[in-house]
């Protein structure tokens, strides 16, 4: 990772050097499969200036009466979308755009569930954990099963669904001068990019989360990715500006399997 967060660095990119970025609408599949993900392009292994292409598929929609264990709720947008401090407000605190800096459709994931026609969700901006409330009648609601678990201590991802760890893996973190801030979070994008033996490897889901150190990189505000890696000998080590490396094989794998929305928690 540069000292830029990934999903900001690769919107950079795309509107300074020419990248295309391709989007497509989410599926209105009532079921909770995941659309298969075609092989990915090629890649970059410089400044990367042919980046990403936007993957909106493993998003999926089948909200169901009741959060059974092991899901999340996730509201997906329609639109732009207000977001205000306190149900009822007439006075909105945020609007969140219709897309994401990387042109994904921004979806917000729900933190219990909605009362009397208003959903508090978890927001991608600083500071780190901050919520606020929407209207349910401006998104579209879906369910997602899964966790991402991220350990700091022991450098090491877990992906489970229905508490079966299905990728469990060692990864490389952020270094004491900028380390990989905790929390709890959820993915925002997930990116294709052109050349699979990039800096950033074949693959990358962005989260909600920010750099407690970068602030502005690039025109960014220091977004914190999980992304592969052309140098796997980092892996198990504290080197990154906060981003988390994995395996090229075992990002691709995240690519495929995680829909937007789901939870990321990382520990220290």
């Amino acid at each position: 990772m540069q000292r830029w967060a990934l999903p900001v660095a690769l919107a950079v990119l795309i509107a300074g050097c020419g990248g295309a970025v391709v989007s497509e609408p989410p599926p209105t599949t009532s079921t909770t499969s995941i659309a298969e993900i075609p092989a990915p392009p090629g890649e970059t292994d410089e400044e990367p200036d042919d980046v990403a292409e936007v993957d909106n598929r493993p998003v999926y929609q089948g909200f169901e009466a009741g959060l059974r264990e092991h899901s999340s709720l996730v509201a997906m947008t329609r639109g732009d979308t207000e977001v205000y401090a306190a149900p009822g407000d007439e006075v909105p605190l945020v609007t969140m755009p219709a897309t994401t800096i990387l042109n994904t459709v921004t979806v917000l994931t729900v933190v219990g569930e909605p009362i009397d026609g208003w959903a508090e969700v978890m927001l991608p901006i600083r500071p780190n954990g901050s919520t606020g409330w929407i209207r349910v009648d401006d998104v579209e609601l879906y369910l997602v099963q899964g966790k991402i678990v991220i350990d700091l201590s022991d450098k090491r991802l877990t992906y489970s669904v229905d508490g079966e760890e299905l990728i469990t893996s060692t990864i490389a973190i952020g270094t004491n001068q900028d380390p990989t801030p905790t929390g709890i979070f959820f993915v925002t994008d997930s990116v294709t990019l052109r050349n699979p033996d990039s800096l950033w490897g074949p693959h990358a889901l962005g989260i909600s989360a920010r750099s407690d150190t970068i602030t502005e990189f690039n025109g960014g505000n220091g977004i914190i990715g999980i992304h592969g890696t052309s140098n796997p000998s980092s892996i198990g080590r504290a080197v990154s500006l906060g981003c988390i490396r994995l395996p090229n094989d075992l990002i691709t794998e995240l690519h495929t399997m995680v829909p937007l929305g789901t939870p990321v928690e990382i520990q220290a």
